[in-house]
């Protein structure tokens, strides 16, 4: 029982990683792939990549704890 509880722990961190990754990513290119709004790195880009930046972090320590 204690073992199902920890692989769930386990894979809920590692989707925060991802989605966070991702965030931060799409954030920071948003101007090169073309969703961007502005030539110029805009208030929502900032947002993104502060918020994939913290959710990602949140789902690395998550993952690496015992």
């Amino acid at each position: 029982m204690e073992g199902k509880k920890k692989n769930k722990k386990k894979t809920a961190a590692t989707v925060l990683l991802v989605v966070g990754i991702a965030i931060l990513v799409l954030s920071l290119a948003a101007d090169p792939l073309g969703i961007g709004g502005n030539p110029v790195f805009g208030r929502n880009q900032i947002i993104g990549t502060i918020v994939g930046a913290i959710v990602t972090v949140v789902g690395l320590i998550l993952r690496l704890r015992k």
